[in-house]
Parts: C-alpha cells; structure tokens; sequence
C-alpha cells in the first residue's frame, strides 16, 4: 500500500530508482542484523520478524521520501493521470 502511493507521484526515473534504494537499503539492514546483530535463521522464526519487518518499512519510508524528493511528478501531471 505504502509502495502504490510512493510510485504513483514518481516519474519513471524515480520510480526505477525507489527500487533500488529500497533493495540496497534491505540488503543492508539484513547485513547488518547478520554480521554485527549475530542473528541467524533461528531469530527469524522467533522475535526477529518484528525488527525485520519494522527496518523494512523504515527502509521503505526512506528511499520513498528521498525519491519524492528529487523525481516528484509535476502536480498537473498527476491531476491528469487521477481522472
């Protein structure tokens, strides 16, 4: 839901690169409950999906609010594509 309302008001540019910064900052944040949390699959099943699931909506709120801000679909344009 998040992601439709980010993608709608992103040229195609933007939009490309929502899912990048989105993958890029997934890949990190599991990296680092990997490498300096010392999870393991184990946490997953268990207590970890909370954290899991909160990093991947922070990591989503980022890479939307720094693609609005730089390839934010002029306002006539959106307007045109609503009707």
């Amino acid at each position: 839901m998040l992601d439709r309302l980010f993608l709608r008001k992103l040229t195609h540019k933007g939009k490309i690169a929502y899912w990048i910064i989105q993958l890029v900052l997934d890949a990190l944040f599991i990296g680092y409950l990997f490498i300096f949390m010392d999870y393991d699959m184990d946490h997953f099943a268990g207590d970890g999906a909370g954290i899991v699931i909160a990093g991947v909506l922070v990591s989503m709120l980022i890479s939307g609010v720094i693609c609005l801000g730089l390839w934010k679909k002029p306002k006539e344009e959106i307007n045109s594509q609503e009707k």
